[in-house]
C-alpha cells in the first residue's frame, strides 16, 4: 500500500509535505482519482478563498477554482515541479480571476456608455453574504461592503497585487512570478493601486 493510501482526507487541511505532493502528482498521472481529489481537498479552501478576494462573488471564485483545477489535471504530464502545486494554481487563479474582471468591466462599460459619463466609475454589485467572509480578519464587517466597491473601482491588476500584497500577504518577489512582471513593474502597480484605494475609501467616508 503507498504511502499516501493510509492518510486521512483531513489531514490535507495542513501545509502538505513536498515529498507527499511528489507521491499524489505521480498517481494523478497515472489516473488514480484517489490522488486528484486528496491534491484538490488540499489546496481548495485557499484557492477559492484568494478568488473570492479577487472577484468578490463566491459562485464566480468557485467556477474560477474549478477552471484553474482542470487546467492543472490537463497539463499533470508536463507538470514539471518547478514550482509547488499551491503555487502553480495561486498564479493560474490570479490570472483567470485578472480575465474575469476585464471582461465585467467591459460588459459594464458597453451596458452603460449610453446617455453616461464614461468617466464615472463602473456601477458595483452588491456585497456577498458577510458569513465566512475571507476578509473580515481585515476589516471590520459594517466596513467590508465599503472596501469591496473601492476594490472593485481598481483596474484588474493593480487589484490583483493590491489584494495578493495586503490579503494574502505574498511579498513582493513572490507577486512578480505569481503574475509573471518585473518587481519595478509590480511596485508601480502597488504604488498607484494603495494612492487610489486610500483617495476613493476616505472620499466615500465622507459622504
Amino acid at each position: 500500500m503507498a504511502i499516501v493510501d493510509t492518510l486521512q482526507p483531513e489531514s490535507y487541511a495542513l501545509p502538505m509535505q513536498p515529498s507527499t505532493e511528489k507521491i499524489l502528482i505521480d498517481q494523478a498521472r497515472d489516473g488514480r482519482d484517489h490522488a486528484c481529489t486528496q491534491l484538490v481537498e488540499a489546496h481548495s479552501e485557499k484557492i477559492i478563498g484568494l478568488a473570492w478576494r479577487l472577484v468578490g462573488q463566491r459562485d464566480v471564485a468557485e467556477e474560477i477554482a474549478q477552471e484553474a483545477f482542470l487546467r492543472f489535471f490537463q497539463s499533470i504530464h508536463t507538470f514539471r515541479g518547478e514550482s509547488t502545486v499551491g503555487t502553480w494554481l495561486y498564479r493560474t487563479t490570479t490570472r483567470l480571476a485578472i480575465d474575469h474582471l476585464r471582461r465585467e468591466r467591459l460588459k459594464r462599460k458597453i451596458f452603460f456608455f449610453k446617455g453616461r459619463d464614461p468617466d464615472l466609475p463602473d456601477p458595483v454589485e452588491t456585497y456577498p453574504d458577510s458569513s465566512g467572509n475571507p476578509q473580515e480578519n481585515l476589516v471590520a464587517a459594517e466596513t467590508g461592503a465599503r472596501m469591496q466597491q473601492v476594490l472593485e473601482r481598481l483596474p484588474a491588476r493593480q487589484k490583483a497585487v493590491f489584494v495578493l500584497r495586503h490579503m494574502e500577504q505574498l511579498s513582493l518577489k513572490e507577486i512578480a512570478a505569481t503574475l509573471d512582471l518585473e518587481l519595478g513593474t509590480v511596485k508601480a502597480h502597488l504604488h498607484r493601486a494603495v494612492n487610489q484605494f486610500r483617495r476613493e475609501y476616505e472620499a466615500g467616508e465622507k459622504e
